[in-house]
């Protein structure tokens, strides 16, 4: 006898077909599309960090640069400053120099006429001590 032929074959096929479309339509494209949007936004994120990261070393490059700028001339200040200082402590070292040397010259003008105006008297006093000291020991005045 001669029956039939099997079709559940052909069913399978058929079904394995649908399937596929099916799958492939509503499974694999939007997920897909998941992805590749995923990927793109990846990509996207990290050229911005990228250009967020340049942007901040040339940022902190231009902040150093004014900062080793504003130490440049903080140190020039303070080197003009410290000449401007040294300056005034040369001139106000230079008077009182001047001003001791004056009163030294002085001093010495006041004790060579003290000296002299001893020196004068000495012989005198000397003479009048040693009649003093003549006339205590003897105990009577002597006579010029």
């Amino acid at each position: 006898m001669i029956g039939l032929p099997n079709v559940t074959s052909l069913y399978v096929l058929v079904a394995f077909v649908a399937s596929c479309w099916i799958f492939n339509r509503f499974l694999f494209q939007p997920l897909s599309a998941i992805l590749d949007a995923r990927e793109r936004n990846e990509r996207e994120a990290e050229a911005a960090y990228a250009a967020s990261l340049a942007s901040l070393e040339k940022a902190v490059a231009a902040g150093e640069e004014k900062l080793s700028a504003a130490r440049r001339e903080a140190l020039r200040a303070r080197e003009e400053r410290r000449s401007e200082g040294i300056a005034v402590l040369e001139k106000r070292l230079e008077e009182a120099n001047a001003r001791s040397a004056e009163a030294i010259t002085l001093g010495t003008g006041d004790i060579q006429k003290q000296a002299a105006g001893v020196a004068a008297t000495l012989p005198e006093r000397a003479r009048s001590l040693a009649r003093e000291l003549a006339e205590k020991i003897l105990g009577r005045k002597l006579a010029a």
